[in-house]
């Protein structure tokens, strides 16, 4: 209820430090630990499903963009996806959430691997939502991977 409160909207600087902390990051020493893994999901419905225009985007943008499954854990990207992936501006800035990331090495050969992670995840995936997301995000990795080749083969790479 604290976090809440100070969430946003207005999503200013206190807002934003509050959405780090929540979501964590897949560089931390406790993996994709944000303090968002304590938070019981029923609560966060409840907060989004009070004003679900303004705040399903919002989450979508501040849950671990990993997604996994693994009993007794909750994938909130997955979650989110499935309840509120109707919406585009939800799967855009999921989409924006999936993106935020850095890397070494060839952007083709990065893209290719985030690709293939979620062809891997589609195939056991039931949910019309979270299938839409995933066909649109293997879209644009497939036109990002022809991008960076191209950029790749003009730089000598």
């Amino acid at each position: 209820d604290i976090a809440a409160k100070y969430l946003g909207p207005p999503i200013d600087s206190r807002a934003f430090h509050i959405k780090e902390w929540l979501r964590g990051s897949e560089h931390s020493p406790a993996g994709m630990s944000g303090a968002l893994t304590f938070f019981p999901p029923k609560k966060v419905w409840k907060w989004v499903d009070a004003n679900v225009k303004k705040r399903a985007w919002y989450v979508a943008y501040f849950v671990p963009k990993l997604l996994f499954r693994e009993e007794g854990k909750i994938c909130w990207a997955r979650e989110v996806l499935a309840r509120y992936g109707g919406r585009n501006d939800v799967r855009k800035e999921m989409g924006a959430n999936f993106y935020t990331e850095g890397w070494s090495g060839p952007a083709s050969l990065h893209y290719q691997q985030k690709k293939e992670q979620l062809v891997a995840f589609k195939k056991n995936e039931d949910n019309d939502n979270v299938k839409r997301w995933l066909d649109e995000m293997i879209d644009s990795l497939d036109k990002q991977i022809e991008h960076e080749k191209i950029q790749e083969e003009r730089r000598g790479l």
